[in-house]
């Protein structure tokens, strides 16, 4: 017996067949390897409009609080400063008031001189005999919600605000004055001191323990 012919036809059949998931699986290769790039394409494409949308909005946000600094009674420095920077600033600033009153002499003789730093019994009987005048270096909030009895106001970062407030009340400028602050650590009451003496005061002492070391002794205190 003879084996079957098989005709070209059937032969180019099977070979179209065989060849078709070949070709159909060169195509789905072909397809997935294009898919990441274009969704790599397109997520740049995203990333790239939120970051130009978050400069737009960071760049206006900035020319706001530029425009709206410029407006302030007191507008924040470009560059960071000191404290003892910035209330040097605030003194240049109240002693080149016009419209400052003028020192007033006195007998010096009549001022009790005071040391330059006082000790918690020492402070307490002045505050008692409330014949010094006490001043609160802290910030204003803080003298608000407690201080010394009988003590005013004359904060550090604001000294250039309330300054001209006390002005009258801190003459002549040999009078003697006691300043506070937050605690020993703390050092508004000092630049708060040298302020003074570049104005011209003379007779200061501090209170080195301050708000801390008169609360701690559950001493008197006054609230605003």
């Amino acid at each position: 017996m003879h084996p079957p012919t098989i005709s070209s036809d059937a032969s180019e059949s099977a070979e179209a067949l065989a060849g078709a998931p070949a070709t159909a699986s060169t195509a789905g290769a072909a397809s997935a390897k294009a898919r990441p790039a274009w969704t790599a394409n397109r997520l740049a494409r995203v990333l790239a409009l939120d970051l130009t949308v978050f400069a737009c909005v960071a760049t206006a946000a900035l020319c706001i609080g530029i425009l709206i600094n410029q407006f302030r009674d007191r507008p924040a420095p470009w560059i960071y400063q000191s404290k003892a920077d910035r209330l040097n600033q605030a003194v240049a600033h109240v002693a080149s008031d016009p419209g400052a009153p003028a020192a007033t002499s006195a007998n010096t003789a009549e001022q009790p001189e005071l040391p330059g730093s006082l000790g918690l019994a020492e402070f307490r009987r002045i505050v008692e005999q409330k014949q010094i005048l006490v001043l609160d270096a802290r910030p204003e909030i803080f003298h608000r919600l407690g201080h010394v009895p009988g003590a005013l106001a004359l904060p550090r970062d604001e000294f250039d605000i309330y300054y001209p407030k006390l002005q009258t009340i801190l003459q002549p400028k040999t009078r003697p004055l006691v300043l506070y602050c937050a605690s020993s650590s703390c050092e508004d009451s000092a630049l708060v001191e040298k302020a003074l003496r570049k104005l011209g005061y003379t007779n200061i002492a501090i209170f080195h323990g301050g708000w801390a070391e008169w609360t701690n002794a559950r001493f008197p205190e006054e609230k605003q």
